[in-house]
Order: structure tokens, then C-alpha cells, then sequence
């Protein structure tokens, strides 16, 4: 497949800047897209800068990809290394992040709270940077999201304009702080329905979250068949809707790169299910897998790339191995 998307840097500066690609302060929408698509407009945009194109536009919009690359990376805990992902070595991304945060009071103090806490009461959980409120919450009471000085997300609630009372639990993660105030939300709205909701999605959140931190992991102790199965065990064990949102997407994804590898290895996803002797899933699962390679490509890859992965799909579908006779 291609290194590049083939667009230009003026169509990168129309539609690659982070505002357009990231919504931190909704966990509905899918972490994979984002974290696939910023890795991969960064990385066009750091081509199109190493060949000769990087004006200061083009530069700065490369700079702040590379600073939403590590925030993105702290926001929903994943492995995040800048010359596996990125291909740029990890000294040289990191200048990138840091001009950018020199252009940004907000993003500087974000960076400083992750990394070297210069402004923060290092390793204290009462001292909070706050990050902003909820914009879905009730009209008559405030969410507060911050971080604080463990590097752990905490939320308060409280009556717009009141002083906010910051619950005394830290997440490791922005998607568990904003369940665990959602269900203490519905708690103060005497929605039982909803609390039940969010309190069970809080701990289905627990399993995918361990996919998330191996997101971009190109190596893995279990076979891809074997750690589908176990993504599909997960999936078919939640009750929420958003637990089930995420471990779809987990194992979509899982489905997808077993779609991959089956091109390279120029067979259909049934030979590599058969190959794999794998008693957890049978051959009728090839279709399955295959639906959900698609279903993946269509929500979760960036759009540019979107055909050049559907004709990779259409080919693991259409081969057709030889059988020795």
C-alpha cells in the first residue's frame, strides 16, 4: 500500500486540523478513528514537509498534529512510541510538540501536567488542572473535568455557578472519569435507568481499555485468531450500549488486520482461520470477519484511505488459493 494519501497542502490545511478530526469531550465517538486518522494526516503532512512544502502553515498544522498525537495518546492511555507510529524519531517529534505548545498557554500547561510538572503540585491529588466542562450534562448541573497533579482525570459536579465539588475518585483515562460523572449525574437526577447504564458501561470500559493501550501494537504474545475470539467474548458479554459500542469497534478492528494479513499472505480469511487450528472460532466465521473488516474500514480508517482498503478487502474476498490436486 501507498505511503501517501496523494492530497496537497493546501487540502490539509482545509481539512486536517485537529478541531476537525478530535472530540475530546465525547467518548461516543470512536477513539480508533481518531487516533488512525491524526497518525495518518501527520504523517502526510510530515512527507509533504520533508519534500520541500513545509511553510510555516503547513508546519505549524504539522506541529499541532504532533501535539494531538501525545495528548490523544494521555486522554484514552494508549502505547504510544512516535517512530513506531509515526515514523519520525522520538527527539525530533518531540520538538515538534513542543514548538507547538510554545504557541499555546492551554496546550503548554497540558504538556507541562503530563510530563514535567513545573506548574503543578507534582504527585498531589488535590491540585487540579482543569480541562473544561461537560457540554452534554443538565442544564442545572455542571460537570468539571480536570487532571491532577498524579496525572489521573477527575470530575466535579455542582449548580452552575457554584464552587464545584471534585469527586474524590481518579480515573486513568478521560472516557472513565466522564462514565463514572454521567452515572453520578443520572444519581442526582434520580434516573435509575441511566445510572444502571453507566455504572455497568464503567466496567465494561475496564475491558477495552486494555485494547486501547495496545492500539498501535504491531507485536503480540497470542495469535490474532485467538485474541479475536477473545475480543468477540467480551463483545457478546456487555449490557451497555456504550461497552458495546467499544468492544465492536476492538474487535472490528482485530477482524481488520486479520482481513490484512490474509492479503499479505495471499489467502482467504477461511484458509487463515483453518491454518490457525483455532477450536474457539469455526470457518462460517470468515463472513463475519469480513463484514466486520468493512465495517471497521468504513468508520474507523480515514476516509482518503478509504479506497485504496476496500480494494484490499475486495481481494482477500475474491482470492482464490491454490489446492494441490
Amino acid at each position: 500500500m501507498s505511503e501517501t494519501t496523494g492530497c496537497t497542502a493546501d487540502w490539509h490545511l482545509d481539512h486536517s486540523t485537529p478541531d476537525q478530526l478530535l472530540h475530546y469531550f465525547d467518548p461516543h465517538y470512536p477513539f480508533a478513528r481518531q487516533a488512525n486518522v491524526l497518525a495518518r494526516r501527520f504523517r502526510d503532512v510530515q512527507a509533504l514537509c520533508d519534500g520541500g512544502e513545509a511553510t510555516p502553515a503547513l508546519t505549524r498544522l504539522r506541529n499541532a498534529l504532533a501535539f494531538h498525537l501525545i495528548k490523544l495518546s494521555r486522554w484514552w492511555r494508549f502505547d504510544f512510541c512516535p517512530r513506531g507510529v509515526t515514523g519520525v524519531n522520538n527527539p525530533l517529534f518531540l520538538t515538534y510538540v513542543k514548538n507547538h505548545a510554545e504557541r499555546s498557554v492551554n496546550d503548554e500547561s497540558l504538556l507541562d501536567v503530563f510530563t514535567a510538572q513545573r506548574y503543578m503540585h507534582a504527585g498531589d491529588g488535590g491540585h487540579i488542572f482543569i480541562l473544561g466542562h461537560d457540554p452534554r450534562s443538565d442544564p442545572t448541573i455542571s460537570i468539571l473535568y480536570g487532571v491532577d497533579g498524579q496525572r489521573a482525570f477527575r470530575f466535579a459536579t455542582g449548580s452552575h455557578g457554584a464552587e464545584p465539588l471534585w469527586n474524590g475518585q481518579a480515573y486513568p483515562d478521560f472516557a472513565s472519569a466522564w462514565l463514572a460523572a454521567r452515572a453520578v449525574h443520572a444519581l442526582v437526577c434520580d434516573n435509575s435507568t441511566d445510572m444502571h447504564e453507566f455504572e455497568t458501561a464503567q466496567r465494561e470500559h475496564m475491558w477495552a481499555r486494555t485494547w486501547h493501550q495496545q492500539h498501535f501494537h504491531r507485536s503480540r504474545k497470542l495469535p490474532l485468531i485467538q485474541l479475536y475470539a477473545q475480543a468477540q467474548a467480551q463483545l457478546s458479554n456487555c449490557q451497555s450500549a456504550f461497552g458495546r459500542a467499544e468492544m465492536k469497534t476492538v474487535t472490528d478492528r482485530l477482524a481488520f488486520t486479520l482481513a490484512q494479513t490474509a492479503f499479505q499472505r495471499r489467502m482467504t480469511v477461511a484458509d487463515l482461520i483453518e491454518e490457525s487450528d483455532m477450536l474457539a472460532i469455526n470457518l462460517r466465521a470468515a463472513n463475519t470477519i469480513k463484514q466486520r473488516a468493512r465495517a471497521y474500514v468504513a468508520t474507523c480508517i480515514d476516509p482518503i484511505l478509504k479506497p485504496e482498503m476496500d480494494i484490499l478487502l475486495d481481494r482477500v474476498v475474491s482470492y482464490v488459493p491454490r489446492r494441490c490436486p
